[in-house]
């Protein structure tokens, strides 16, 4: 009965958290003009060969990553922009950060957020051309992409969108219904023809193409963008020119619509090429709806926030990667062999890390797959070495699911690190010289080759181009970290992707640290600036080992209780669902293990009990004596065996002697 009441109360208490938490919660929303794909719906939309399919814009993000919450807006404009032409074009994005899109992500080899691909209308995996990726997130470059795919995969029911390179080639398409015939001349970086031209396709009585500035110059033309009708006896009428000068069409674009739309009087066919700018996409789709009531300190460093950094790391960062080799799986060995030396973890994590760098050491192979090494580790677990399956923020939980959680799990990570480095030297080896700048060249290498943030990883690897000047000491490796962190939370505070709750601040605040900053005198006057001394001795106690805070129930060594607490990462805690048979099998095999023998435990002490009470009728018989169970059973053995002796010696001299006074001898009569 009291079992059934918690779990109600449990249930009841995560549906109350998980409007606050958002429990599919991401970037986008279905109520936007951005259509939000997962791992089921990609396939059917995206990859689909129907022939009346449309040209997707395609953005795949991490829902942590702060460039990609800076692009939001602007990909939400865009949609919002070309909504009109949805039956041509599509703009769609799918979270890598959830477990059940790790597929479809790890299917185009997605390593850097966001990322951009645009998918033809019938897509063939076998071409090496028929997926674009983009690197850039500018929205004319964005759509300057999707026009050249439009042009490159023409269907009967689009404008050609090619530009013409003769003028009479036009007269070529001319058909009876075509009233108007109308050219478009703009220089080779323009997008404002296609974009007309989409936007008028349905205009039945015009014909309208486009040529560039190149190839028109020999007949005069000398104003670009510029809108002209072609007549029957092959002049030109001028009708309008657009702005040159900015490289927002959409001034120039709702101007030519207008003046096409004059001459022809379709009423019912004018798009709408107004930009809504609403205030959810102005703020970068970061609403304040329900503010997080539960606020955890921030000021200490958690077991439960490094093990789940270690899990987002190895088991979505690392496991993303189409295929790893070469420097890549070099980074990844000695990111985990900096782990294995100087995670202070518990036993069976530290167990789990040096099968998993063992298996990396003795690896047969010069690559693996992404698939190849989420399996592996799964198989380098077993009931006494294992890193817990579950995703749960404390101190590093944010005040919305779109906040802090794993850029600051692994950040703590990386302090641990280094300062656990310091410590080990400084104990066991203080005239070893070793090499100081090894914690920060693994955490470089992984930066690099596995973060997914693009551009968080590109600003780490621009300060770490200072670390082989800058450090040449352990104190110093301490020292460069903290400054590098520093850097990185002056650059992101008052950034969209601050958490309002936790802004970021140069670390460590005074409340922390009193003593951390000094008074300097200079030609400035008097300045605050760093006690490196004394900032150090602060950083070797906070993120020592005997700082670190472990939860009761990674104390008793409980993790699976963890499941029924909410977290506020929704479908971030993908260990645990929508995961394959074949990869969740060891998995499973190991936690049934655990608690087949934590059942057995308790049944023996309970057998134990109850056989006190069944030899004795009282608990407290035996205990008054002194004895034990164990003492009992072997009394029970040694009379058994006396009895046994006894009886031996009784047959063997009472027995034998009845006998021979029996027998008859020579002289009897």
């Amino acid at each position: 009965m009291y079992q059934t009441v918690m779990i109600c109360l449990l249930f009841i208490y995560a549906s109350l958290l998980s409007p606050a938490y958002g429990l599919v919660d991401g970037l986008y929303s279905s109520e936007e003009d951005v259509v939000v794909l997962n791992n089921d719906t990609f396939p059917s939309t995206i990859l689909t060969t129907k022939p009346d399919n449309k040209v997707w814009a395609v953005q795949f993000y991490n829902s942590w990553c702060g460039h990609c919450k800076h692009f939001a807006p602007t990909w939400k404009a865009m949609a919002t922009e070309f909504k009109d032409l949805n039956d041509i074009i599509g703009f769609a994005a799918i979270d890598c950060s959830q477990k059940s899109n790790l597929q479809i992500c790890r299917q185009f080899d997605i390593s850097m957020y966001p990322t951009l691909k645009i998918f033809p209308p019938i897509y063939n995996s076998t071409r090496s051309n028929s997926c674009v990726e983009l690197h850039s997130q500018s929205p004319s470059l964005i759509m300057k992409k999707i026009f050249q795919v439009l042009a490159d995969f023409p269907t009967q029911s689009w404008p050609n969108i090619k530009p013409l390179q003769k003028i009479e080639d036009i007269w070529l398409e001319k058909k009876d219904a075509h009233k108007h015939i109308l050219l478009i001349f703009e220089n080779e970086d323009s997008n404002l023809g296609p974009e007309v031209m989409l936007d008028v396709r349905k205009f039945q009585n015009v014909l309208l193409r486009r040529m560039l500035q190149n190839d028109v110059s020999k007949f005069g033309i000398s104003k670009f963008p510029s809108l002209y009708q072609v007549n029957k006896d092959s002049t030109y009428t001028f009708l309008a020119v657009g702005d040159s000068n900015s490289e927002d069409t959409t001034d120039s674009r709702r101007f030519f619509v207008k003046v096409i739309h004059s001459l022809t009087g379709d009423l019912m066919n004018v798009p709408t090429v107004d930009v809504k700018k609403d205030s959810h996409i102005l703020n970068g789709g970061i609403t304040n709806e329900q503010k997080v009531q539960h606020k955890l300190n921030s000021t200490k460093v958690t077991m439960q926030d490094l093990e789940s950094a270690l899990h987002y790391s190895l088991r979505q960062e690392v496991a993303i990667m189409k295929t790893i080799e070469g420097e890549r799986l070099t980074a990844l060995r000695e990111y985990i062999h900096i782990l294995v030396k100087y995670f202070p973890g518990r036993k069976p994590v530290l167990g789990f890390l040096r099968h998993v760098y063992n298996l990396l050491s003795n690896l047969d192979k010069t690559s693996l797959t992404g698939e190849e090494w989420l399996e592996k580790i799964d198989q380098a677990q077993d009931a006494d070495n294992y890193l817990p399956s579950v995703i749960l923020w404390e101190s590093c939980q944010g005040s919305s699911p779109h906040y802090r959680g794993y850029p600051c799990g692994m950040w703590t990570l990386f302090h641990v690190l280094t300062v656990e480095s310091y410590l080990q030297h400084q104990r066991a080896r203080p005239n070893d010289p070793g090499n100081p700048q090894e914690v920060l060249l693994a955490i470089k290498g992984y930066m690099k080759y596995f973060f997914g943030c693009h551009e968080c990883s590109n600003n780490f690897l621009a300060m770490a181009e200072t670390i082989p000047n800058e450090v040449t000491s352990w104190k110093e490796e301490v020292l460069w970290l903290w400054s590098a962190h520093n850097k990185a939370n002056k650059r992101l505070h008052k950034d969209v992707s601050e958490d309002p709750e936790h802004p970021k601040i140069q670390f460590p605040p005074e409340s922390l640290c009193p003593v951390c900053q000094k008074l300097s005198q200079s030609d400035q006057g008097v300045t605050l600036s760093w006690d490196s001394e004394k900032v150090l001795e602060f950083l070797l106690n906070f993120y020592s080992e005997q700082s670190i805070i472990f939860s009761i129930h990674l104390m008793s060594g409980d993790e699976d209780s963890i499941s029924t607490v909410p977290s506020n990462q929704g479908e971030l805690d993908w260990w645990e669902k929508k995961q394959k048979k074949e990869d969740l099998k060891q998995i499973w095999q190991i936690k049934e293990q655990r608690k087949l023998r934590k059942k057995e435990s308790k049944r023996s002490v309970e057998d134990t009990y109850n056989s006190r009470v069944r030899y004795t009728g009282s608990p407290g018989f035996l205990s008054s004596w002194g004895l034990t169970q164990l003492d009992l059973s072997v009394c029970i053995i040694f009379y058994l065996f006396s009895t046994m002796i006894i009886l031996f010696l009784y047959h063997h001299f009472i027995a034998r002697r009845r006998l021979i006074s029996c027998k008859p001898t020579k002289n009897s009569p």
